[in-house]
């Protein structure tokens, strides 16, 4: 007979009676807030995410003080991670690394060692490196010793943190800060300290100021890493309601054949534009490019330089740069903090400041209330010691009659008329502090106690009185932010205008279809943003003849799970035609075909396209793929070694896919091949060629050394 094994019961204290669904939705659930609360979303009162706090009060607790010594940065994160934040010790030093970069507005952690210069640079690792508070740093949290915030316990219960730092100065809207969580996301631009402080005393005195003189004191962002807000659509309604989107642009100059960048729009790396300008060039979208260096220094900081081939423009790259990389982008303001119970909600940038001030005064009521505490107890036991000075020979005797030390307290009690406390303090008083210059002092002691005493209940008592303190160390504060590096550094060219506009659907549509797109290594059409192709026709072009066409029908919005890519070897031109536009391909011997896409099925991100143009010999191709916009006075000007001609787009008749097209360039002897097309959409048309068409084609040819012969 088998054994049987004997199965104990199951305790049902032990049973979770739940389905799985109501489990996964209750732990989801709190990870959710979880992620909001202490993680990704910082506070509207100090401006800080949990983990910069923890970090900043770990430095505060080990005197990492400016003028002090700096400590390892490994040291400093590991003591983070063990006694206040149960996290990855690499996140802490990612955080403790951005908040002493070069590129913050103001730099809280004074770094030691290769921390961050330009935006998207990696620190050197955290063993190399060494910290401590910058003075900016130390003001938020100088006030901790007073009892200024509320403490908490930690993780573990081991040690006390604060839930707020008593901050000086709001470093939510003069850093900035970038978060996203469950449900919500964060992204406030930074502001110089300067008119932050100036705006904060402003509300203050009136806080029913008006839009029209806040946006004075504040009339944009200021990011560390400098750049430029084009135009004005966008600041008045971010300011006022916390929400708006604004043209940022980075600092792309000429210099002769170059184009320098120097300053890159917020949250934009280095390495991301180079990427960028790099595929541009493969997929011949960038065709004037001849190379790009990149000469950024430690000294001298970023420094970009893309160099113009023969014939180009450096001022037409720049514009093409602007236009196809992230060099201009919008800025989305989105201020989401947490509030008192730590909740995240919308704030416009006159709230976040209101709570700011909130802060102060509660910090200031707090340690007020500390201090008059300690105030009132001194003050207490200098009452008890200047009654028994007033006979202290009586209480010299009472002392020396008594049997027992609880007889002594009970007689000086019952013979001055003082409690037990002011007993015991005279008990232990040594016998110097009789003495008659003891005496003086004690009363001087008492009259500054009174005062002080006055003095903090009016603190306590009255919010104007606050107010007038708050006003004063808002001045003092303000006095960090005096050196040359808090100058402005963002320009706000309110004349100029975007390259590339999104303020509304129109023109984000606009945006979708004339600008910044390109088949991509995956064979989906995708702009400088990331986005996917959700608006118009997408076209790509290969020089051996092949087209497609696709409107990008069962993408998602964004880069995600792509399907599987199509072969773009070879491809040498793609983009988003506008409606009602054809396109042009031309061929080396000459020849053009104008295709309708509205003739032409569009296929899916898989396809390989079809047969465009048919090429006349094995070493014929397509050297360029020209958007029609088939306006009047629209022109292709084509350009062979020896000679150049402008043909008016409406005499190339419209053919279907798959022919040999017509003829257009006829060559001058001794010459078989074009070198280059391009098309103009203004200028007069005078035969065969227009009054602009023909400068550009001088000066084109003339650099390229041929003769400026005008051909047929």
């Amino acid at each position: 007979m088998p054994a049987t094994l004997d199965v104990p019961e199951q305790n049902p204290d032990l049973v979770l009676d739940q389905s799985a669904d109501d489990y996964w939705n209750h732990y989801q659930l709190t990870f959710a807030l979880y992620s909001v609360s202490d993680r990704a979303i910082p506070s509207a009162f100090d401006g800080l995410k949990p983990g910069q706090r923890r970090l900043l009060y770990q430095m505060y607790d080990s005197r990492l003080l400016p003028g002090n010594k700096p400590q390892k940065s490994s040291k400093v994160c590991s003591a983070v991670t063990g006694n206040l934040h149960p996290h990855g010790g690499a996140s802490m030093y990612g955080a403790a690394a951005l908040m002493a970069a070069e590129f913050q507005r103001v730099k809280v952690i004074d770094g030691q060692g290769a921390f961050p210069r330009i935006q998207g640079d990696i620190p050197a690792a955290d063993r190399y490196t060494e910290m401590r508070l910058s003075a900016p740093g130390a003001a938020l949290t100088a006030e901790l010793a007073d009892h200024a915030v509320p403490m908490v316990s930690t993780f573990d219960g081991e040690w006390v943190e604060p839930t707020v730092l008593p901050a000086r100065w709001p470093a939510l809207l003069c850093n900035g800060a970038v978060g996203i969580a469950e449900g919500w996301a964060t992204k406030v631009p930074a502001h110089n300290p300067r008119e932050i402080m100036a705006a904060c005393r402003a509300l203050l005195k009136t806080p029913n100021m008006t839009d029209d003189r806040l946006v004075k004191l504040i009339p944009g962002p200021d990011w560390g890493c400098g750049a430029t807000v084009v135009g004005t659509a966008g600041l008045r309604e971010y300011i006022t309601t916390g929400r708006g989107q604004f043209t940022v642009r980075g600092t792309v100059s000429v210099d002769g054949k170059n184009v320098v960048v120097t300053e890159l729009p917020p949250g934009v790396a280095s390495n991301t534009v180079q990427e960028r300008i790099r595929a541009l060039v493969e997929s011949g979208e960038l065709p004037g490019v001849a190379d790009m260096s990149d000469l950024t220094d430690r000294r001298n900081g970023l420094r970009i330089v893309v160099t113009a081939k023969r014939g180009h423009s450096a001022e037409q790259i720049r514009e093409q740069l602007l236009a196809l990389t992230p060099l201009e982008s919008t800025f989305a303001a989105s201020l989401v903090a947490l509030d008192e119970d730590r909740v995240p909600r919308w704030w416009s940038v006159r709230e976040l400041i209101s709570a700011f001030l909130h802060l102060r005064d509660s910090v200031v009521l707090r340690r007020s209330e500390y201090r008059l505490e300690k105030v009132a107890a001194r003050r207490h036991l200098v009452a008890g010691l200047m009654t028994i000075h007033l006979d202290i020979d009586a209480a010299v005797a009472v002392i020396r009659g008594s049997d027992t030390v609880d007889d002594a307290r009970q007689g000086l009690q019952d013979r001055f008329d003082i409690d037990g406390e002011q007993a015991d303090y005279v008990l232990g008083l040594q016998l110097r502090r009789l003495t008659k210059l003891d005496v003086i002092e004690l009363q001087a002691e008492a009259e500054k106690l009174d005062a002080e005493f006055l003095e903090l209940t009016e603190l306590v008592e009255n919010p104007d009185a606050r107010r007038v303190v708050i006003d004063h160390e808002l001045v003092e504060t303000a006095k960090l932010f005096k050196g040359p590096e808090f100058d402005r550094r963002t320009v706000l060219d309110y004349e100029a205008t975007p390259t590339v506009t999104s303020s509304d659907e129109d023109g984000a549509r606009e945006r979708k279809v004339n600008t910044a797109w390109r088949l991509d290594d995956r064979g989906v059409f995708s702009d400088s943003h990331g986005d996917l192709l959700s608006a118009g026709l997408g076209w790509a072009v290969w020089t051996d003849g092949r087209v497609k066409f696709t409107n990008g029908n069962g993408l998602p919005y964004k880069i995600r799970d792509i399907p599987v890519a199509p072969d773009i070897t070879g491809l040498l031109r793609s983009g988003v035609l506008p409606p009602g536009s054809h396109l042009a391909l031309v061929t080396r011997r000459g020849k053009v075909l104008r295709i309708d896409p509205a003739a032409v099925n569009p296929q899916g991100a898989a396809g390989n396209g079809v047969a465009g143009v048919k090429l006349a010999a094995d070493d014929d191709e397509v050297i360029a793929a020209l958007p029609l916009t088939c306006q009047n006075g629209e022109a292709i000007l084509s350009i062979s070694e020896r000679a150049w001609k402008v043909t008016e787009v409406a005499d190339i008749p419209v053919k279907g896919r798959g022919g040999a097209g017509v003829g257009f360039h006829p060559f001058t002897t001794g010459e078989n091949a074009l070198m280059a097309a391009a098309v103009s959409a203004t200028g007069f048309v005078r035969g065969t060629r227009t009054v602009r068409a023909e400068k550009r084609a001088k000066a084109a040819i003339k650099g390229s050394g041929a003769d400026v012969t005008p051909a047929g």
